[in-house]
């Protein structure tokens, strides 16, 4: 068993046995081609559900480059196939290798409103997963991740369709129109499942 596969048996295990963890349309998630799966994003136990939710394919996750700052939990991220990022100033660098992930068959995990968010409202969506989609011709599978978070509570993980971006590929990234509408297409379903929470 791989070290992916290990602590992808803990993360599971840990979301099944503290919460009542439940995940809706994970047929959606395709078994190839280039793909990421976009979540929003207002705890840490977020990567852990969305992972978890995950089993046909192998996620590599873009995170804050200082959670690499210390070298025991880089080397276990970076084994996790983590990517790290400046959110204030992405290199060329690091561009290139998630578009080289995507190219290689990984299914790049994003946050697009790039940080957490506090209270029930959603951030906006930041230009990176556009600009990710289009250059690195993937599509893009919207995940909502709702639950209030407190222990043995109900979480629910609503994986949608996903959504092609190929009309946009030989368009110039500045006439690509705004992925607002992902944050509110997320909170539509985090509506939906308030009660079941």
């Amino acid at each position: 068993m791989s070290f992916y596969k290990f602590v992808l048996s803990i993360f599971t295990l840990y979301s099944k046995v503290f919460y009542k963890y439940e995940v809706i349309g994970a047929e959606n998630v395709p078994d190839e081609g280039n793909l990421i799966l976009a979540a929003n994003h207002k705890s840490n136990l977020d990567p852990i559900f969305v992972a978890s939710a995950i089993k046909n394919r192998t996620v590599a996750p873009i995170g804050k480059k200082e959670l690499f700052d210390n070298k025991i939990l880089g080397t276990i991220l970076g084994n996790l196939n983590v990517i790290p990022i400046d959110r204030d100033n992405p290199s060329i660098s690091t561009i290139k290798t998630i578009l080289k992930r995507l190219k290689e068959g990984y299914a790049v995990g994003i946050f697009p409103e790039g940080t957490r968010v506090k209270g029930n409202e959603f951030g906006e969506a930041k230009a990176g997963l556009a600009l990710f989609a289009v250059k690195g011709k993937a599509n893009v599978v919207p995940i909502s991740i709702i639950t209030n978070y407190k222990i043995f509570s109900k979480v629910t993980i609503y994986i949608d369709k996903p959504i092609s971006f190929e009309e946009y590929y030989k368009q110039k990234l500045k006439h690509i129109p705004s992925l607002s509408w992902f944050i509110t297409k997320t909170q539509r379903y985090e509506l939906l499942f308030t009660f079941f929470c």
